[in-house]
């Protein structure tokens, strides 16, 4: 539908609401933001200027590559972590750097370290202190640089010494209400640091120089009888040294063994081709195969002659017979010459026989020599152990005494050179400062407008949020989810209302010299409708039930006019329309919506859905809906119309022409009823108010329908 608007929540912040709360306290914003300021400017000038100026230090070795003693120290700038370089920055802080400034500066002559003069109290407790509280107590300046207490409290609140982050660099800050003053104690302070460091190191080298002397003499001696002792040893023990710094019993040991693994392995060799030769001639096997056979000039020979033979049979049988006589006499010659091969062969097992009888003999001497040596060098190992002690006895004092002559002499070349290597520079002094610090006049003083001015509108809207007056329904609520109220509040009564209303608007028209003819205001006679709408709306809260004799359109006319103009004053309204033919709710939303306050009852829809806006006002609709489907649910009317007044500021019911027993379903004691009558309803209009009055229905007013016309009322 067109002209009607459901509703989607049920509360929202009136944004704009918010806005003209604030801006209708403008003046006062604006006049407490300038006073505020002005308050705020004046103060900040009595505030004497501060200066802040600082000096920065860089903590690492300057030392030179020439100068730099050879240490294990891999890091190129020194041995300075993050804890290294806070120690730095609390010697800087120390009360002893601080009295040393205060000293050299003469502060505590100086004005701004003067202590205010206490008066009577201050004399009091002067008086009260007991001897105790003027001894020194732990942790302040040495009496050679003894300052006030007072001086010294002071130079630390002014005085701020910090690293800065992820580097080596210390920042020395001081401010002062003097320009030189804050430009000259971080630069002195920066200076006695240097030199406070350069001292400490020459007296830590003197030191050194002091205690190195007697311990190089202590550790010359306790050398000499280490090496004494463990030369004396090695030659009480025979322990003699061989190739590669080793024993020479393990070394001839280690020889032994393994010359009688060659022999072994020779004899294991020699063992096996006596077996493989001795199988062969004992079955008759080729002898051929046998390297040692082979590799014999008999045995080569032998069958070089065996091969010449064969050859010639071979031949001589091609062209006689084998009976010839030439035949058989080299067929007798082969047997002789595998005869000799084979004792060419046996002469060869015998050697290898006598070889392996050798190698077998040589094994067992190295065999014994071997254990002679395992117990030498089992007798040398022991020995060698307490050798090892006391050798490494002697190399530790002796590195022991050659790092202490290397340091010693370090130490005194440098304490009698006079060089210090610097672990801290000086990479910025403090300058003189051009502009204070502290304070900002013209920023604090914006600064603080703007911040009293946005509490004052915070204090404002939280106000408004609190009072409840910053919100607005953008939706229904459901009547389960509004406490119904324990007691009723009864309304009050129009009539003192109305008759104040029509005295103040005569004095009105009567002081310009505006003749005005009297209204009546008693029962008998019908109201402006001017007139009422204030006075309902001097009411706060109520229902409002508009009942017309005639009906029609013109009561839909006059409903809409009272809840346009009600909304438009800033109130929450809903109208209810009880016409049947829903003829307030098509002239307020253009369009009859399907759903309704029928709807509600049956169960079928939720409150919320059934709620439509005014196309002309912000004011909610309640169509009647489907008329058949809530018959059986008219109980629940009561509920609904509860949850409705006690979620909006005004509810208004279009009766239409119900009667008295239509009326009482709605409405009760606390009901305000509307009688829009004109010249022709006027009488059916006094009738129905009397019967109303009869009824005990509570404030009943005759309103003359104006329709439209009715102006605007005040909020």
């Amino acid at each position: 539908m067109s002209g009607a608007q459901s509703l989607t929540g049920d509360v929202d912040i009136d944004i704009r609401g918010l806005l003209s709360a604030v801006w209708r306290k403008k003046l006062l914003l604006v006049l407490a933001t300038l006073i505020g300021g002005g308050l705020l400017f004046a103060a900040l000038g009595t505030i004497s200027p501060r200066y802040k100026s600082d000096a920065q230090i860089l903590i690492t070795k300057r030392e030179s590559v020439f100068t730099r003693i050879p240490t294990n120290d891999t890091q190129p700038n020194g041995p300075f972590d993050e804890q290294a370089v806070n120690s730095q920055v609390l010697i800087l802080s120390s009360d002893d750097l601080a009295a040393k400034v205060i000293k050299q500066l003469g502060l505590e002559e100086h004005s701004e370290f003067q202590e205010e003069p206490g008066g009577l109290l201050s004399l009091a407790a002067s008086l009260l202190k007991s001897p105790e509280d003027n001894a020194p107590v732990a942790g302040a300046p040495s009496p050679e640089l003894a300052v006030s207490p007072a001086v010294l409290k002071k130079f630390k609140e002014q005085l701020t010494v910090y690293s800065a982050d992820k580097s080596r660099v210390i920042v020395v800050e001081f401010w002062s209400k003097d320009r030189r003053l804050a430009r000259d104690v971080p630069n002195t302070l920066a200076k006695l640091y240097l030199e406070t460091t350069r001292d400490a190191t020459l007296e830590s080298d003197s030191s050194a120089t002091d205690w190195l002397g007697p311990e190089i003499d202590k550790l010359r001696k306790s050398v000499e009888a280490a090496e004494a002792k463990a030369a004396d040893f090695r030659a009480q023990s025979d322990i003699l040294i061989g190739n590669n710094n080793a024993l020479l019993a393990t070394q001839q040991l280690s020889e032994v063994s393994s010359e009688l693994s060659r022999v072994r392995g020779e004899r294991s060799g020699a063992e096996a081709r006596v077996d493989t030769i001795r199988s062969a001639l004992a079955n008759g096997g080729s002898l051929d195969v046998i390297p040692e056979v082979i590799s014999s000039p008999l045995i080569q020979r032998l069958r070089e002659r065996q091969v010449t033979t064969q050859a010639q049979i071979s031949e001589l049988s091609s062209t006689l017979l084998p009976n010839h006589p030439r035949i058989k006499s080299l067929k007798s010659q082969l047997p002789e010459v595998d005869r000799q091969i084979r004792k060419a062969a046996t002469d060869i097992l015998k050697s290898l026989e006598g070889n392996v009888e050798r190698l077998r003999k040589q094994e067992e001497v190295l065999l014994q020599e071997m254990n002679r040596y395992k117990s030498e060098s089992a007798r040398v190992g022991e020995a060698e152990v307490e050798l090892r002690a006391l050798e490494r006895e002697a190399n530790a004092q002796r590195e022991r005494l050659e790092g202490y002559l290397v340091r010693y002499n370090e130490a005194e070349s440098r304490q009698n050179s006079g060089y210090v290597p610097s672990e801290a520079k000086i990479i910025e002094h403090a300058v003189l400062p051009a502009d204070s610090y502290f304070p900002k006049v013209v920023p604090f003083t914006v600064a603080g407008m703007t911040a009293l001015f946005l509490l004052m509108v915070v204090g404002i809207l939280a106000v408004e949020l609190l009072s409840g007056r910053a919100f607005k329904p953008v939706g229904a609520i459901r009547p389960e989810d509004v406490p119904l109220p324990v007691e009723p509040v009864a309304a009050p009564s129009l009539a003192p209302a109305m008759d104040d209303l029509l005295r103040d608007e005569m004095a009105a028209q009567t002081a310009p010299g505006i003749a005005m003819e009297p209204t009546p205001a008693n029962d008998a006679d019908a109201f402006p409708p001017e007139f009422a709408l204030q006075a309902i709306t001097a009411m706060g809260h109520a229902a409002i039930a508009i009942v017309n004799p005639a009906g029609g359109e013109e009561n839909a006319i006059f409903a809409a006019a009272i809840a346009r103009n009600l909304s438009q004053g800033g109130k929450r309204v809903a109208v209810v329309d009880f016409t049947g033919e829903g003829i307030t709710a098509r002239h307020m939303l253009g369009d009859l919506p399907s759903r309704g306050l029928f709807d509600v009852l049956g169960g079928e829809r939720a409150l919320k859905d059934c709620l439509f806006i005014d196309q002309a006002s912000d004011a909610h609709v309640l169509a009647p809906g489907d008329t058949s489907a809530g018959g059986a649910a008219i109980a629940q009317l009561g509920k609904v119309l509860d949850a409705l007044e006690n979620s909006y500021d005004f509810l208004i019911l279009d009766c239409g022409d119900a009667g008295i027993d239509g009326l009482r379903r709605v409405a009760d004691e606390d009901t305000v009823v509307l009688l829009p009558v004109n010249g022709e309803t006027i009488e059916p209009g006094r009738s129905v108010e009397r019967r109303l009055k009869s009824v005990g229905l509570g404030e009943t007013i005759m309103v003359r329908n104006s329709g439209p016309s009715i102006t605007r009322s005040a909020a």
